[in-house]
Formats: C-alpha cells, sequence, structure tokens
C-alpha cells in the first residue's frame, strides 16, 4: 500500500478552540482534510472489493491476537472471558478462519475492556485507517478501576505461565 498521510490542525495553524473551514459544500471525500490520491488500482470494483475484505480478514485476527497476548492472556483464558471454546478463539485468530459476526468481536471487546469501532468511510480513509498494523497500532488499552485509560507497555517476550488462581 501507498504511504497516506492525515493533516493535523497544527499543520493548518489553526489555534486550539478553532475550527478550520474547509469548504462550505456537504462533506464529501473530496472535502475531507486528509488527502492523498489512491494507486490508479484502487479505481478498479473488483481490487476495493478484495482489499477490503482481505484487510478486513487479516486486520481482525492481527487485533484478537495482539489484544489476547499483550495482556498475557492464552486463547483458552480469552475463550472463557467470552463464553466460548479454545477453537473458536484459534479461528478469530486465523484471517482464513471465516465471517467474523459482530456479536463476536463485542464479546471480545467486552473481555479486552476495550470499545469496539464499526462505521462505513471511503477508501482514502479506510486506506489511512488500515495501513499501520503495528502492534502497538492495533492493541486497545483497557481502562483500569478508577476509568482511567492505561498506556500501552508491550508484554514481556517470556511466557508468563500462571495457574488457576494465582495471578
Amino acid at each position: 500500500m501507498s504511504t497516506f498521510w492525515r493533516t493535523t490542525a497544527n499543520e493548518l495553524s489553526i489555534a486550539p478552540g478553532q475550527s478550520a473551514e474547509l469548504s462550505s459544500a456537504p462533506y464529501s471525500s473530496t472535502n475531507a482534510i486528509y488527502r492523498r490520491e489512491l494507486p490508479l488500482e484502487w479505481s478498479e470494483p473488483e481490487y476495493r472489493r478484495a482489499t477490503l475484505e482481505s484487510t478486513i480478514e487479516n486486520l481482525v485476527a492481527w487485533q484478537i491476537r495482539v489484544n489476547r497476548e499483550e495482556r498475557g492472556m492464552t486463547q483458552a483464558d480469552l475463550a472463557r472471558a467470552m463464553g466460548t471454546g479454545q477453537s473458536a478463539i484459534s479461528k478469530l485468530e486465523d484471517p482464513e478462519g471465516g465471517d467474523v459476526m459482530v456479536s463476536t468481536l463485542v464479546k471480545a471487546a467486552h473481555a479486552f475492556d476495550c470499545a469496539l469501532v464499526v462505521k462505513f468511510v471511503d477508501f482514502e480513509e479506510f486506506a489511512a485507517a488500515t495501513e499501520d498494523v503495528r502492534p502497538d497500532r492495533l492493541f486497545a488499552c483497557s481502562f483500569d478501576a478508577a476509568g482511567q485509560q492505561l498506556v500501552y507497555e508491550p508484554a514481556p517476550k517470556t511466557k508468563r505461565v500462571t495457574r488457576r488462581g494465582n495471578t
């Protein structure tokens, strides 16, 4: 994929609390702040569809795995938290595991104590939002007991072994 970017308020020289009027026209993809030409192949509907499907399949699987591993959970731990079996988690973490229902993703979000966003966007926003697949970009922080967002810290590279009832 090409490199995409999003212009920030600082790059537009906008003071805090002010908004930039980019256009008085109704919203369209040509009025959005982030702009770069998509590669030519994106003009083909079949290419866009295939890219959309494979990207979603991969990102869902990778996000489930990253969020599980970074929390020190095994597939069995996540399965218990979601009320399902370990084989279902294995399937979720496999990009070729089949269709995933939104209700399953909601259960995963509850297990990870994070939010889930599902929304329709134009292809430029999709490309920009999905190009960075580093683990720290796929990880969703949980909230602690006081309701404060926790900071991402990569899990140690050593395997964590726990016994039931012990932490």
